[in-house]
This record gives C-alpha cells, sequence and structure tokens, in this order.
C-alpha cells in the first residue's frame, strides 16, 4: 500500500476546504445538509486513530453512519481529507492569556511538547509523507506562535526558521524511533516484550566474548530503561542550551 502524503490531491479544492472559514460557501434555501466537513475529518481522525493511516473511505461512513458515497459530496476523497486531518490535529486550544510573558525557551519547549502530543494521541501522523506541507488555518497559527518565541531578539529569518525546523527535526525523529505503530500489514509474529525476551541469551553471549567492551563499560543498567519522553527531552534541553547563547547575543535592548 502506498505511503499516503500530504498535498497529493487536488490543490484547488484541498485549500478550499482548509480555509472555508475565511471564505464561506453563501448559504442556500432548503434543509440543512446532513454532515459538515469538520464532522467528517473528525470522524476521520478517530478512525486513523484505531486503524492507521491505512484507513479507507469505508471506514469513515461507518464511523459516521451514512452511506459509503455520502461524504464525497463534502470531500472529493481520501488524499483531500489528509490534508485536513493534519491540519486539523495540530490545533492549538491553549488559551492565550497563559501564553503572555512566556520567554523564548518556554515557548519552544510548548512547541516541542505540543508537538510530541499530538504524534502520542495520533500516531498515525508519523505515517503520513509531510513532503509538500500544508498549510491550513490551524498549521499556519501553530507556526505563528513558533515565530513568537523570537520576539525581541535580532535574528535573522532564515535563521529563525532553521531553528524552528531542527526542534520539529527532533521531535519527529524521536517519535518516529519510539511512537510508530506496528502495521496493519504486516504484523510482527512477535510483541515488543517477546523480541526483547527472545533477543537476550543471544546479548549475553555477544558480551561474554568481550568483542564490545565498550558497551561492557556500562554499569548502570538502568542506562537502558529510556522513555520515549525522556529521550525527546534531553535531546531538545541540549539543543536549548546550545541555543541560549546565541538567543542572549541577539536580544534586542528594551
Amino acid at each position: 500500500m502506498a505511503t499516503p502524503q500530504t498535498g497529493a490531491g487536488d490543490p484547488t479544492r484541498s485549500l478550499e476546504l482548509l480555509w472555508r472559514d475565511f471564505s464561506p460557501a453563501p448559504s442556500r434555501p432548503g434543509p440543512k445538509p446532513r454532515l459538515t466537513v469538520d464532522r467528517i475529518v473528525e470522524a476521520a481522525i478517530a478512525v486513523a486513530d484505531r486503524e492507521g493511516s491505512c484507513f479507507g473511505m469505508r471506514s469513515v461512513s461507518a464511523e459516521l453512519g451514512v452511506g459509503a458515497m455520502t461524504i464525497y459530496r463534502y470531500v472529493p476523497g481520501k488524499s483531500e481529507l489528509i490534508d485536513l486531518m493534519v491540519d486539523r490535529v495540530v490545533r492549538n486550544d491553549e488559551d492565550e492569556s497563559l501564553l503572555e510573558g512566556l520567554e523564548w525557551r518556554a515557548r519552544l519547549e510548548l512547541l516541542a511538547e505540543g508537538t510530541w502530543e499530538v504524534y502520542d494521541a495520533h500516531p498515525w501522523l508519523l505515517e503520513i509523507n509531510q513532503r509538500r506541507p500544508v498549510f491550513g488555518p490551524d498549521s499556519m497559527a501553530g507556526y505563528d506562535f513558533a515565530i513568537s518565541a523570537f520576539e525581541g531578539h535580532d535574528l535573522p529569518d532564515r535563521e529563525v526558521n532553521l531553528v524552528i525546523t531542527g526542534i520539529m527535526n527532533l521531535v519527529t525523529g524521536t517519535a518516529r524511533q519510539y511512537l510508530m505503530r506496528d502495521g496493519a500489514e504486516e504484523v510482527p509474529v512477535a510483541d515488543e516484550r517477546e523480541w526483547w525476551a527472545k533477543q537476550e541469551p543471544y546479548l549475553k553471549r555477544a558480551f561474554e566474548s568481550g568483542m564490545y567492551r565498550h558497551i561492557q563499560r556500562f554499569a548502570d543498567e538502568s542506562a537502558w530503561d529510556v522513555t520515549a519522553h525522556q529521550a525527546m527531552r534531553y535531546a531538545l534541553e541540549r539543543f536549548l542550551d546550545g541555543m541560549a547563547p546565541r538567543m542572549e547575543a541577539a536580544r534586542r535592548e528594551a
């Protein structure tokens, strides 16, 4: 099965649907539509949370309790629906008043944590090829918040973009390693616990061989007990530590 990706459908239809609230269609006389685009997107997200990005449009129709062809009156196809879903799951419902006065580091930490929470709640998002990114209202609002971290600092726009990209790559890369679910097409023979149990005797013999002396120096067994979130936070904090001198040097005089 081909990897789903953003920007794979009709760009005009995707953009019209993404920005529908900015140019609403005129109301028409007659009965109220049975569905809305928002309801379809919410249903598709619920299905993808269960089935992964390989979900079918029939599953979305079943989730809504409508006929298989009904949703095509609102959304042209799965490709355009993927664009709408990706934009919707990154929506930030944070109270703006709670963000006032936050320094650059706190804002970038919120950006990273918020992105991590989205991946944790919707692992199917990690299966989507986003080489052609979605620029919908919620995605744009998230990027606008990210840029707000650099207010009061004289950094070139290009560098600001590189810093944000670096943080997003760091979070996404760690999430891909730890949070991606098993594929529906090729279910592993052994679950994760069994997989590690099977490896244990082989690893023990490998260490006893003396060939891996640097690994053997790990005296603390808890060194291997690292959670996904801990791995992400460690990389993020070191990245921001490295940014701190640059941010202070670029701080604009009040």
